[in-house]
């Protein structure tokens, strides 16, 4: 994977807040995850047009 940063706008909409309600989790693996097909029935196929907003 190639690391990324926050959404468009998530910056911007952190100005003023204390904290907010959200978890962020890396996976580093020394060889590759298999995918099961249960990952590939709650895949969103357009997540990775998310960063584009």
């Amino acid at each position: 994977g190639i690391p990324h940063g926050p959404h468009p706008g998530a910056m911007e909409r952190s100005i003023g807040q204390k904290e907010t309600n959200e978890l962020a989790v890396m996976v580093d693996t020394f060889k590759p995850l298999m995918v099961t097909e249960e990952a590939l029935k709650i895949d969103d196929g357009k997540y990775y047009k998310s960063w584009l907003e």
